[in-house]
């Protein structure tokens, strides 16, 4: 695939503090206390847990706060009997990646690269992937997003039917923009050969059928919770194995439609 790049380039500056930006997993800080060279610490902001720091144990929840929020707490507590009058400063010296996926009918499909101090749309990242190919099915784009109240599901989004900045879709990490060929399905997850698949001409396409022309399911996938993702309806649950055994039935799939097989542990 080609690389895309929304953001080919940008500096980490004083400002992002000032912008009331919230931190995000996998950004690095240093935090430090003026005149006290031991109380310097260098982390990675974590999706879950603690940044362990001297003397005061522990910050929790760094994950979405800002750099001046961290830089009180750290002040506060280091106050309360461990440092007189302590001038704590937390910069941020790297950011981390904000990656989406376009797929499908695009002149130049491929992982895009968000800006982390700006707004970015599904329209803009098609723009960025060199706009829709002729046959793409513009009507059925969908944003496939990873559900908040729900690990291991999936949103679908449509993208809207007209070029309104207001209406568009602000991009989130992790996003997969699917823009559908007339004629294809998509299968993604935990397969062996996540691809778009044909429409076959004379015989209906299903889940199982779906899944198994994409090489199968991988080892980690949770069979009993594939996922049909299709524009405009709640994603639907299907049990491939009880498909298999002969205790279920087996949809039958529309062009445009995306199957995603989610990780086990979920």
């Amino acid at each position: 695939m080609v690389r895309l790049l929304l953001i080919l380039a940008f500096a980490i500056t004083a400002s992002a503090a000032d912008s009331g930006y919230r931190l995000f997993p996998g950004d690095r800080i240093a935090i430090e206390v003026f005149g006290h060279p031991d109380l310097q610490v260098s982390a990675l902001v974590p999706a879950a847990g603690d940044i362990p720091f001297p003397l005061i144990g522990a910050i929790a929840g760094a994950a979405g706060r800002t750099p001046e929020d961290i830089a009180a707490e750290v002040t506060r507590r280091l106050a309360d009997g461990y440092v007189r009058n302590p001038s704590v400063q937390v910069q941020l010296r790297e950011y981390a990646a904000r990656i989406v996926s376009v797929i499908g009918a695009v002149k130049n499909p491929g992982a895009a690269k968000l800006d982390p101090l700006r707004p970015s749309s599904a329209l803009q990242a098609i723009g960025a992937a060199g706009g829709f190919e002729e046959d793409a099915d513009r009507l059925a784009a969908t944003v496939v997003r990873d559900d908040p109240d729900h690990p291991g599901r999936k949103l679908a989004l449509p993208l809207p039917r007209t070029e309104a900045p207001e209406q568009d879709i602000a991009l989130q990490h992790g996003d997969v923009i699917v823009v559908p060929r007339a004629d294809r399905i998509y299968v993604l997850g935990q397969v062996n050969y996540p691809r778009a698949v044909a429409m076959p001409a004379h015989e209906a396409l299903t889940v199982s059928k779906a899944v198994s022309l994409a090489g199968g399911f991988g080892r980690y996938a949770k069979e009993t919770a594939v996922q049909v993702v299709r524009r405009g309806e709640q994603p639907a649950a299907v049990d491939v194995q009880a498909v298999l055994a002969g205790k279920a039935t087996d949809p039958e799939l529309r062009a445009g439609d995306t199957v995603f097989v989610p990780e086990s542990r979920f």
